[in-house]
């Protein structure tokens, strides 16, 4: 089958989450006998598709690029022409969308059959609510939608999809590609700490959603408790500089060191004692998944499809949102308790390789691409 993965492209420094998870399922697509092609959206005519974050992966890992150039981003009419465009010259048997904006231009275009995956919604400025909000409202004008957590599939349904086009598949992990950890010391180095100390680290977007000022009150509350660590800060976004300030008004500056976005941000989760997932909402985290792979104990909130992931008291902590109290509870028991968290760690990379496997992820996706076969003929 010839498979065009369709989604935005950025100049980041590091590979999201989800540009990850795309790259390796397209590459196993490939093993099993699919044509597949990224077509990357492109706002300036001057940007290079081989320079954004997901180009450079795509290419590392041997996989073709063509970039959808739309100069007016918002403009949908527009926007649909110039896939139309890309799938002539493709000719393509399906697109696959990531991304509201993508899962937008491609149920309105609705000449090829489309498969829409959900990772969540985060509303973080109006014209993402916008898409958002447009991206629900066309979901049944695609042939099946995939979904990454069960808590997702209700909010599918309520928008008219019916039953049968939409897929519950996790994201998954291929634990033979992530790179080794980074060394404690060399990271304890880098932060400029000469006092050994436990790491607890968030690594992620630094946006509203992902509930960091949250993780920032829990960790001054771990301190005011007389707990020892550094919290280490993995991430660029809007939340920022006011975080950073939030953090220089505080008592606890000496002690949180922000790293801005890294491309290496994997190794440095292996790196942690913690990592700390507070966050309001979400799909199925990534970075739990390379927790997970690395056997760093995590802590996480019960939103979205992460308790699908993170069971209390078998592969990690798991606390309720908004809650800085129940945060800092969890990582004291973690660094208190070294072979209880070494425990969960060990149960959590098992459930890991038994459950959260690429070749499971591939054998559903292999299903649903059959599922939109057939509704073709």
């Amino acid at each position: 089958m010839r498979i065009m993965f369709f989604q935005p492209g950025s100049a980041k420094k590091a590979v999201s989450g989800p540009e990850r998870q795309t790259v390796q399922l397209a590459k196993a697509f490939v093993a099993r006998g699919h044509d597949v092609v990224f077509a990357i959206i492109l706002v300036h005519k001057n940007e290079n598709v081989e320079k954004t974050s997901i180009g450079i992966h795509a290419r590392e890992q041997g996989l073709s690029l063509i970039p959808v150039y739309i100069p007016q981003k918002y403009n949908l009419v527009h926007s649909v022409k110039a896939l139309d465009l890309v799938v002539r010259f493709w000719q393509p048997d399906v697109i696959c969308t990531s991304e509201y904006k993508a899962d937008v231009i491609a149920a309105l275009y609705n000449k090829v059959p489309s498969i829409a995956v959900v990772r969540g919604w985060t509303g973080q400025n109006w014209k993402i609510k916008l898409f958002e909000w447009l991206a629900k409202r066309t979901f049944n004008r695609h042939s099946a939608i995939v979904v990454v957590a069960p808590a997702q599939r209700p909010e599918v349904l309520r928008y008219g999809v019916p039953a049968e086009r939409v897929f519950y598949i996790p994201n998954a992990l291929d634990v033979t590609s992530i790179p080794p950890p980074h060394e404690r010391q060399t990271l304890m180095r880098e932060i400029g700490k000469g006092e050994p100390a436990p790491l607890v680290g968030v690594v992620g977007r630094l946006s509203k959603e992902k509930g960091v000022d949250v993780a920032i009150e829990a960790f001054e509350g771990f301190l005011r408790q007389g707990g020892k660590a550094y919290l280490v800060i993995v991430g660029d976004g809007e939340e920022r500089l006011l975080l950073q300030r939030k953090v220089e008004t505080s008592q606890i500056s000496q002690r949180v060191a922000f790293l801005g976005e890294r491309a290496d941000g994997r190794q440095i989760i292996g790196a942690l004692d913690v990592l700390l997932v507070s966050s309001l909402t979400e799909g199925l985290p990534n970075v739990i998944l390379e927790a997970f792979a690395y056997k760093t104990p995590v802590v996480a909130t019960a939103v979205g499809g992460v308790p699908e992931l993170v069971r209390d008291g078998e592969t990690g902590w798991l606390v309720p949102p908004k809650d800085p109290q129940a945060i800092t509870r969890a990582v004291m028991e973690v660094l208190q308790n070294p072979v209880e968290s070494r425990r969960r760690a060990e149960n959590a990379y098992v459930f890991l390789l038994r459950e959260f496997s690429l070749n499971k992820q591939v054998d559903k996706w292999e299903h649903v691409l059959e599922f939109v076969s057939i509704g073709r003929r």
